[in-house]
């Protein structure tokens, strides 16, 4: 499943994001779709193709710093199947 994460941090924690952010490696099971930095400051967007496992994983090294916004998203022109509830 996708997940688009809108990331955000205080600017008193900008060196302590850029050097934690230079040596970390996205987790196993994560594939990074697309990764971007608000050149305003203080803001990363991604999106990833994961599992809930995979989602909290990529976050657990940064909840002290960062606040998470998540949303489980589809590329444009994707149709959502209904889940099958039995």
């Amino acid at each position: 499943m996708y997940f688009m994460n809108v990331c955000t941090w205080e600017p008193q924690d900008e060196k302590e994001v850029e050097k934690r952010r230079s040596k970390w490696k996205w987790p196993a099971g994560v594939k990074v779709v697309c990764e971007y930095v608000d050149l305003q400051g203080c803001r990363s967007i991604n999106v990833v193709d994961t599992d809930s496992k995979g989602l909290i994983a990529s976050r657990a090294a940064w909840i002290d710093v960062m606040a998470f916004e998540t949303f489980p998203v589809l590329p444009f022109g994707t149709v959502a199947k209904p889940s099958k509830k039995g």
